[in-house]
């Protein structure tokens, strides 16, 4: 597939082999992060950074409305026989030509009368009848470039206060209408998740369900599995007990979340009273890898991700349970032995007895299978990674990329499966550096014409959009444009690291329409991103909600006749 045709209106593009280089204006200060637990690490970005997106809940879902179809009428005939034929006088071939030009031109003397502000005396002032080729009979013709000039120049006075190394771009169906440094390669913090999403949802349908899988080496006889129990992970990435994710909450209320007490319940139903083996757990489908290479040391004591696993509870993080059984959460480099752990626990809870201690291993061949659980769907798991920024659902899906498409659950596997999934679907990927899923890693390199190009996507963007947090609503963004004009209408994708702030998502402004945008900001260390440079994307905000800006097209309709 050819990438879409664009129609540039307005912006600035960095010229072509261009150096940008640092161009770190920003306030100084140095970013501090405190060792966290559990309780306040998933769902988040670099916790060092001093102006962090805040975590929160899933938000609701926002449906789009749909265009109404006309019917075709036909015209009645009526009286018998046939009516003689009409004779048509034709127009000099001049005429057309003449016609459409003197309505350009009142549709230009429009808009430079509405460039400038109309006064008050003016608009009460009585309006004659409309000429037939005033440019009141096509306000939106009038409107539109007037808008897009003040937008550009509102933007540009806005961009001009980020540093060289920042993109913006701002599209409305496929025109574009504001465009800076709109390729410049650029780290894009957790905004790299919509490139983990979207290709996720070409691998995966996003109806598909990731299982995981009991089972035993034959089936159990009255009740009685005679050896080991085998935990197969699949790759979900949601499973918490009640007491782990109740450490989740922060201070927007809960995660997504899927109870692995439902597997034992499951085990129970199949009719399990005895396993005279352990419980084995099996993370074959991914590597063992658990920690990205080019990660910095401090997120493992900051706790900003878990150890990745095709099979995890709790994201890694020790025993949690409700009955304050076990020890604590501290983390573990052995989530497939954390994991089978948790379930040794909870069916010895529901009464069966387990002989051994819980362990890893690898399942054997031809696994009588006790019972399935299947994960959240596809489209779930990708709204809760972006919606709340999970930092551990990204990572587990960049594997899952590789596992899917290769049969290697692997970061190399899963970052080279993203980029050739995208380029055969037609996503311009030149000049990106895919490292990991998460956007954790500052070597990851996007920009923002990609971003809006995975929004607007037909056949993925409408799911990214739906599993943004909103504004003043839900997840990153529930504490952000409350009681604003911005509120519930923008949807966004938040980035933050040290040296990283960007957004990027969807705005619905005041008088209708839809705007999509992307906007991304690097400094150059020591110099870090500062509360004010995250603060200032309200105003780019702003600017886009209130977009056609001064323009009021109920105004420009045909005006009624003058009374006689």
């Amino acid at each position: 597939m050819a990438p879409r045709a664009r129609t540039r209106r307005f912006g600035r593009d960095l010229e072509p082999g261009a150096d940008p280089g640092s161009g770190a204006t920003g306030g100084s200060g140095t970013g501090s992060g405190r060792p966290a637990g559990p309780a306040d690490r998933r769902r988040r970005e670099d916790q060092t950074s001093p102006a962090r997106a805040s975590d929160g809940p899933n938000g609701g879902r926002r449906g789009n409305g749909g265009n109404g179809g006309g019917d075709d009428g036909g015209a009645e005939s009526g009286g018998d026989g046939e009516a003689p034929p009409q004779r048509h006088r034709r127009l000099p071939a001049w005429v057309v030509p003449v016609l459409l030009g003197l309505a350009g031109l009142a549709a230009v003397a429009g808009a430079l009368a509405l460039n400038g502000d109309t006064t008050a005396a003016a608009l009460d002032a009585p309006a004659p009848t409309t000429p037939v080729l005033s440019a009141r009979r096509a306000p939106e013709l009038v409107a539109a470039p007037v808008a897009d000039r003040r937008l550009a120049a509102d933007l540009d006075s806005w961009i001009a206060q980020s540093p060289s190394n920042s993109c913006l771009v701002v599209e409305a169906s496929e025109d574009t209408l504001f465009a800076h440094n709109p390729t410049l390669p650029l780290a894009g913090a957790s905004t790299q998740k919509l490139v983990t999403a979207t290709a996720l949802l070409l691998a995966r349908d996003p109806d598909d369900q990731l299982e995981t899988v009991v089972g035993a080496a034959a089936p159990p006889a009255a009740g009685i599995v005679a050896g080991d129990l085998y935990v197969v992970g699949g790759g979900d990435p949601l499973l918490a007990t009640p007491a782990y994710a109740s450490t989740l909450n922060g201070n927007h209320g809960g995660f997504l979340t899927v109870d692995p007490a439902q597997l034992a319940d499951a085990i129970v139903a199949a009719g399990v009273t005895r396993i005279e083996g352990s419980i084995v757990g099996d993370d074959s489908r991914y590597d063992s890898e658990r920690y990205n290479p080019a990660w910095p040391s401090r997120y493992r004591s900051q706790a900003v991700v878990g150890p990745v696993s095709a099979l995890n509870i709790n994201d890694g993080f020790g025993f949690y349970f409700d009955d304050g059984a076990g020890p604590g959460g501290g983390r573990t480099l052995d989530p497939p032995t954390n994991a089978a752990a948790v379930l040794t626990q909870l069916l010895r809870q529901r009464g069966v007895a387990v002989g051994g201690e819980a362990h890893a291993g690898q399942a054997p061949e031809g696994l009588a299978a006790i019972a399935t659980f299947p994960s959240r769907t596809v489209r779930e798991l990708v709204a809760e990674m972006l919606t709340d920024s999970d930092n551990d659902t990204a990572e587990m899906a960049l594997k899952e990329i590789g596992a899917t498409t290769s049969g290697s659950g692997t970061w190399a596997a899963g970052t080279a499966a993203v980029t050739s999934l995208l380029s055969e679907a037609g996503v311009d990927v030149q000049g990106t550096n895919i490292v990991d899923g998460s956007g954790l890693s500052d070597t990851d390199r996007l920009n923002c014409q990609l971003l809006v190009d995975l929004l607007t996507r037909p056949e993925t963007g409408p799911v990214l959009v739906e599993g943004l947090a909103v504004a003043g609503e839900s997840g990153t963004l529930v504490d952000r444009w409350d009681e604003t004009p911005v509120e519930g209408r923008l949807r966004a994708k938040t980035g933050t690291l040290n040296t990283v702030t960007a957004l990027a998502g969807r705005v619905d402004p005041l008088q209708g329409g839809t705007l999509s945008f992307a906007y991304v900001l690097n400094v150059a260390a020591p110099v870090t991103i500062t509360a004010a440079d995250v603060q200032r994307q309200e105003g780019l905000a702003d600017i886009l909600v209130n977009y056609p800006r001064g323009v009021d097209v109920a105004a420009l309709v045909p005006a009624s006749p003058a009374p006689e």
